[in-house]
């Protein structure tokens, strides 16, 4: 009767363990994401300010560039073929200034970060990277692809949040992960990811 209940209590806990460990797909959710990185000339109030003009001008432009893509691929093929394009606006404002800028489409790290309700931990991400003149000052992050940042119909509420990160691949499993950080479970997945992702990265 006791190696029965042993058994019972350690195949209940080895279930309870199982439902905090991510799954494999789980970590995908790096895959699904393309970010926004604007980074500053230097710290002075007008190289800052400057930083946010050219982040309003950028936005503009890419929303439109992405406005048709369904796909993390799609968006990355209409952000290359108009990384040109792109980077002439942000040329255009910077230029008033007497800076150049430099648009690349690339993989960066990025520490854990908060967007309102969604919780990205730490990880390399596809990153559409904008840096102004030296690039010596704090910088500016967003999500371009789901469409967080350039989707105004997410505000407007006729777009859901989770449809759209759905839609652009996402799992409802990489959904919650990302948005229920204050559920342990879901926390304890978060740190899982990170921690592991990290040391991959490392290797």
């Amino acid at each position: 009767m006791k190696k029965i209940l042993i058994i019972c209590i350690t195949i209940l806990a080895a279930s309870a363990l199982y439902s905090f460990i991510p799954s494999p797909d789980d970590f995908d959710l790096y895959d699904n994401i393309i970010r926004l990185h604007v980074i500053a000339n230097s710290n002075t109030d007008a190289d800052q300010a400057l930083k946010l003009d050219v982040r309003d001008a950028v936005l503009d432009t890419v929303a439109d560039v992405v406005a048709d893509a369904e796909t993390k691929k799609e968006a990355e093929d209409a952000i290359l073929s108009s990384l040109d394009a792109i980077n002439e606006v942000a040329s255009s404002v910077a230029g008033a200034f007497g800076y150049e800028t430099k648009t690349t489409l690339t993989t960066e790290y990025y520490p854990e970060k908060r967007y309102e309700n969604i919780t990205l931990p730490a990880g390399d991400y596809t990153s559409l990277r904008i840096v102004i003149g030296e690039g010596d000052g704090e910088n500016w992050w967003c999500v371009l692809f789901p469409k967080i940042c350039t989707q105004p119909a997410i505000a407007k509420g006729s777009v859901s949040e989770k449809a759209m990160f759905i839609e652009a691949g996402f799992t409802p499993s990489q959904y919650k992960i990302i948005t229920e950080t204050n559920n342990a479970r879901y926390v304890v997945k978060f740190k899982l990811i990170e921690i592991i992702s990290n040391m991959f990265k490392k290797k």
